[in-house]
């Protein structure tokens, strides 16, 4: 496998994400996989490099799509920043609130907002389970915090790998309990 600088890497092992390719690829291509517990992983997105030297990359950034890839970057000086790319846009939060809800470890957080925040999140579509328990508090299902985390940075909405909740560039700690 290529080497990557080692930022890159913790980003990718904190998001549950590794790099592969197949066996016996000749055009270079690597590929960004949740780690689903299966051999190769689930596919979230790919970087390719060019015949002049740069590297395309393209994400699931339509989550619900199953192995649908849309470009995202071309004519990138490098696969790091070419995989930076497909981090900065794929989707996969559907996938980690499967396999969440399929392992069920019964894990909830809870979270302090302002009372507009908690109110904005739990009105939210998707994810389920999340609810607005009081003037400024929400719970969040494992599930529900797991999707929050496949959700790329740049839509101001998601979990990062220290269990805070991001809204509006806002950082909020969240809570960890067991059922």
């Amino acid at each position: 496998m290529t080497v990557i600088d080692g930022s890159l890497t913790t980003l990718l092992k904190t998001r549950g994400l590794f790099l592969t390719r197949e066996r016996g690829d000749a055009a270079g291509i690597v590929y960004i996989c949740v780690d689903d517990g299966l051999p190769g992983g689930y596919p979230v997105g790919y970087v390719v490099p060019s015949r002049a030297g740069t590297w395309f990359a393209y994400a699931r950034a339509r989550a619900g799509r199953v192995f649908a890839c849309d470009q995202v970057d071309a004519g990138l000086s490098g696969i790091e920043a070419a995989v930076r790319a497909v981090l900065d846009h794929a989707r996969y939060g559907d996938v980690l609130y499967a396999l969440a809800r399929e392992s069920d470890s019964g894990a909830v957080y809870t979270a302090e907002l302002p009372r507009d925040r908690a109110a904005w999140l739990a009105s939210l579509c998707a994810p389920g389970g999340i609810t607005h328990v009081g003037d400024d508090r929400v719970r969040l299902t494992g599930p529900a915090v797991a999707y929050l985390r496949g959700l790329p940075e740049r839509l101001g909405c998601h979990v990062d790998a220290e269990d805070r909740i991001w809204l509006a560039g806002e950082p909020y700690r969240l809570i960890r309990a067991t059922r």
